[in-house]
């Protein structure tokens, strides 16, 4: 999981353990369907790999009395993905096999799931027996299993992206904006406003690769309401979050220079 994608390495999430990806648009500056598309996908992988990285960088020091927030937190990002990779799975690379008439054209991205859902499953299974009595929780299985599915998401996460820009060749036979609008309807539709998307929202750096971006695409007084109105009914569990209510990113609330040793 090599360095890449953060332009500042400010905070200690843009370090790792896994890499933000860099977007087609910033790095080309092309504006055509299917570099808007595979950024617009890379935007969503990096929301993801900030709150998988904000878990694995606090959970030694996240104080056991915050668990009961720390591990719906930990819930809300593999929910996230999961609500993600089903929407890919379900709908979007069936889509687009009928659009190309290729028959598993998407299959490696497939394959790409299964590379590590077993162990991330594991994980999400052990979270929810953590959310039923927190006295389960333990920061040094959470990161074990996290160093078990990390390395083959991370370089899924980031092979889909050419993957999708690839789909160029087909040109306007694949309408793959209409395609990604639709699945991302579908993911959103399907998650709690109040549990799940503020993780997406609270874990979208606003200033990355310069601002360029607008994310996710939907209009500004849904994006408010999303992030700063949804967001504050489960205010607790977003303190873990890499970015704030203004959507500014900001450095981690536990990291280990910041706990005061036990007496």
């Amino acid at each position: 999981m090599s360095k890449r994608g953060s332009t500042s390495q400010k905070y200690s999430w843009e370090n790792g353990p896994m890499s933000l990806i860099p977007t087609p648009a910033s790095e080309t500056g092309h504006t055509d369907q299917f570099t808007s598309s595979a950024s617009e996908m890379a935007l969503v992988h990096n929301c993801i790999i900030r709150a998988l990285n904000s878990i694995y960088i606090q959970a030694p020091h996240v104080p056991s009395t915050e668990y009961v927030n720390f591990v719906p937190y930990c819930l809300a990002t593999y929910q996230g993905l999961t609500a993600h990779h089903d929407g890919e799975e379900e709908f979007l690379f069936k889509e687009l096999e009928k659009m190309t008439g290729e028959e598993g054209i998407m299959e490696a991205n497939v394959q790409g799931h299964r590379d590590f859902d077993t162990i991330f499953e594991e994980w999400g299974h052990w979270l929810e027996s953590c959310a039923a009595k927190s006295d389960n929780f333990s920061p040094d299985k959470c990161r074990s299993m996290m160093d078990g599915f990390m390395p083959p998401l991370s370089a899924h996460l980031a092979a889909e992206i050419p993957t999708l820009m690839a789909l160029s060749r087909f040109g306007d036979k694949v309408d793959l904006q209409g395609l990604m609008k639709k699945e991302g309807e579908i993911a959103m539709g399907g998650m709690s406003k109040t549990t799940q998307l503020p993780l997406f929202l609270l874990n979208h750096d606003t200033t990355f690769e310069s601002g360029i971006h607008t994310f996710p695409p939907v209009p500004a007084p849904v994006r408010f309401l999303l992030r700063s109105v949804f967001g504050r009914w489960q205010s607790q569990w977003w303190q873990f979050s890499t970015c704030g209510f203004d959507g500014l990113p900001r450095e981690l609330k536990f990291l280990e220079s910041q706990v005061t040793p036990a007496k």
